[in-house]
């Protein structure tokens, strides 16, 4: 909730983008002085007021954390920028880049969508219990035919539309310290998000910004899905390499670590861990969305189901205990 209220406000206040939200980003500061005695005080309320509703995070004193947003050397408070085409700048930890910006290049816009994608990579990371995505899915790798299609797209002079990407594979990331060596940071990135949260149904822009679509469609899916797209391509090619490795590949590293069927025990009871939470699986979903316009925002992720738990009944005082430490931040409440 704080992470959210975070972003929410920051947004809100200083039209802020922060551009590399990951939980490193977020430092905990003890909601008390040091003064204060636990034992008489063994309980703190720390109340948030969003709209009509007020959030209650009621936590033993001893443990009464605020999470802060910190690290705001990527971040822009430009509101102008909004809707703007996606540069350098918003290539931060390189893992944790939307999905929309290796799908649609250059086509790409700024805005919020970065942050709350990222958010979700913090959810999910929460909910493991263990890692950052990429540490778990460290040994998954972008399959050959869909990483040389990529390529061709990326990398190559006669293919325009994806010059930012092209910067960052082979002109400002290095790899090994070895200046103008090709990363294949990006290749593994889209691969492990299609892997973890599947090749969406809807491809949104497919008609104005293809490419990568089919790259994916090609390598990727099953010839079923090949109507819905609309996307035919040559049907003899198509059926040899979905029935070859890449294909296989991502049949197997799917029944590793898809968040929905996956084996891997970390995601599995990630998954398992959401569904138990009125809304928390959908919530992640919508947070990590490959369509930034469907993506949940910070004000999405305070006021849904997930969060329904935290709202103070009509006429609650603020304190369960009078012996709580009691902290209320209200600015953005409409009903006080």
């Amino acid at each position: 909730f704080q992470m959210a209220f975070a972003l929410h406000t920051a947004g809100d206040k200083y039209a802020l983008k922060h551009y590399d939200i990951k939980l490193l980003n977020f430092f905990l500061q003890s909601a008390n002085e040091p003064s204060k005695d636990v034992s008489n005080h063994p309980y703190t309320s720390l109340r948030y007021g969003v709209g009509s509703h007020v959030f209650n995070l009621r936590m033993e004193t001893s443990k009464a954390m605020i999470a802060k947003l910190a690290d705001y050397g990527t971040a822009n408070i430009d509101p102008d920028s909004n809707g703007q085409p996606v540069t350098i700048g918003q290539f931060c930890t390189i893992e944790n880049s939307p999905p929309d910006y290796m799908l649609l290049g250059d086509a790409a816009t700024q805005g919020h969508g970065h942050d709350c994608f990222g958010l979700g990579l913090c959810m999910l990371h929460l909910f493991t219990g263990d890692a950052p995505y990429e540490e778990i899915l460290e040994n998954v790798r972008c399959p050959p035919t869909l990483k040389m299609k990529l390529q061709k797209i990326w990398q190559s002079p006669s293919s325009g539309g994806y010059d930012v990407i092209k910067n960052i594979i082979l002109d400002d990331v290095y790899d090994d310290d070895i200046e103008g060596e090709a990363d294949d940071t990006l290749y593994d990135t889209l691969y492990r998000f299609l892997v973890l949260f599947g090749i969406p149904e809807e491809k949104f822009q497919i008609k104005e910004h293809g490419k990568v679509w089919r790259a994916i469609t090609y390598s990727l899916e099953s010839p079923s899905t090949e109507k819905s797209t609309g996307h035919k391509g040559r049907r003899k090619q198509t059926k040899k390499n979905r029935d070859g490795q890449d294909a296989a590949q991502y049949k197997r590293d799917c029944k590793q670590f898809s968040l929905s069927h996956g084996e891997d025990t970390r995601i599995a009871n990630a998954k398992k861990n959401l569904e138990k939470m009125d809304g928390g699986l959908e919530l992640l979903r919508s947070l990590v969305a490959f369509d930034p316009n469907n993506r949940a925002t910070a004000l999405d992720v305070i006021n849904s189901s997930f969060m329904a738990p935290l709202i103070e009944e009509p006429g609650f005082c603020g304190s369960v205990e009078d012996s709580d430490l009691v902290h209320s931040f209200m600015a953005y409440a409409t009903k006080k």
